[in-house]
């Protein structure tokens, strides 16, 4: 299980596979798993720090990165917090603030200041130094955790930036003119792993018990509206054993990425398409599938739209279900 094995070994594992021996670390808010261990238990591993809008945490954790620790975050709403205490804790750290910006674990931070932030990165990684890399440009896997290398000189690694849709594309061109950007992914790491690990809880089993209900037939179209990293959709694939076209459409490119990848690791993805689309405008002809599904989606958006929508693509006689999480409920 991806979850097994401590995060800091999976990368240290992973850098290891490469011949780094040092790197710049990114990191978005969401996982603090993600780049806590690697920070605390193996500092020397890490060439500098930079922490997209942090959680807050405890006195003395980052003491020692301090003056190696660059926090950019909004200085709009609760994740600010965060980011004031930090600065007020490390007095040594670098910021930079984007004003009038309130950061989410959604917001698509990287493309709405690609400028800004890239200047500062490329500013604060230029005062920190880490041995250049020469590694040619591709994608692998190593220690469950997938990679895609850009780019040339000293390494800056790029751990996954929370439910940023874009994660951190638009600010590869500008970083990699000058470092080998390493962007991580993979189901060990980020908000996929938190889909993971809930699709390894008790949450299965509820899903489970809809689907019991659902009664999917053989050869009946089935859709997931926000499929998340998968879970769901490769629990319908082991079900039918390739008898159903299964569809999955997520407004998340990144998400959509992930659960295709994950599919086919497990051997699941023949007859599964990942589509790009809005739960409230689902891109799909009217009448054209026989199972619409929802789970823990609903209570993001419009509920009323994406109910009428899934009605809307789903054939006279089939079926509509849906999984919601009552956030007012005690």
């Amino acid at each position: 299980m991806a979850a097994a094995r401590p995060v800091e070994a999976r990368v240290i594992e992973l850098l290891e596979h490469l011949g780094i021996e040092q790197a710049h670390i990114a990191a978005g808010r969401l996982v603090q798993s993600d780049w806590h261990g690697l920070a605390t238990v193996h500092p020397e591993r890490v060439a500098s720090l930079t922490l997209i809008s942090p959680q807050i945490l405890g006195p003395g954790e980052l003491g020692g990165l301090a003056s190696r620790l660059l926090i950019v975050s909004g200085d709009q709403g609760p994740t600010a917090e965060g980011t004031v205490k930090l600065l007020k804790d490390l007095p040594g750290a670098t910021s930079h603030i984007l004003r009038g910006y309130e950061y989410l674990p959604w917001s698509d931070v990287a493309s709405e200041h690609a400028a800004e932030i890239g200047s500062a990165m490329l500013g604060f990684l230029g005062r920190h130094t880490a041995r250049a890399v020469s590694l040619p440009e591709r994608r692998g896997e190593a220690a469950e955790i997938s990679y895609r290398i850009c780019g040339a000189g000293p390494p800056l690694v790029l751990m996954p930036l929370d439910l940023a849709p874009s994660q951190w594309e638009p600010l590869i061109p500008q970083l990699s003119t000058r470092y080998c950007t390493i962007t991580l992914g993979g189901p060990a790491l980020g908000a996929v792993s938190l889909l993971e690990a809930r699709g390894r809880s008790s949450y299965l089993g509820v899903v489970r018990n809809v689907l019991d209900v659902v009664r999917i037939e053989p050869g009946e179209v089935i859709l997931e509206v926000g499929g998340g990293s998968g879970v769901v959709l490769r629990e319908i694939a082991h079900r039918t054993a390739g008898a159903n076209p299964i569809i999955d459409i997520d407004i998340n490119p990144y998400l959509l990425r992930e659960a295709a990848a994950l599919a086919k690791q497990a051997g699941l993805a023949e007859r599964m398409t990942f589509r790009e689309g809005s739960a409230e405008a689902i891109p799909l002809e009217t009448n054209s599938v026989d199972v619409a599904l929802s789970f823990t989606v609903m209570e993001e958006g419009d509920a009323d739209k994406m109910l009428a929508e899934m009605v809307r693509v789903t054939r006279p006689g089939g079926r509509v279900a849906a999984i919601v999480r009552s956030l007012d409920m005690p």
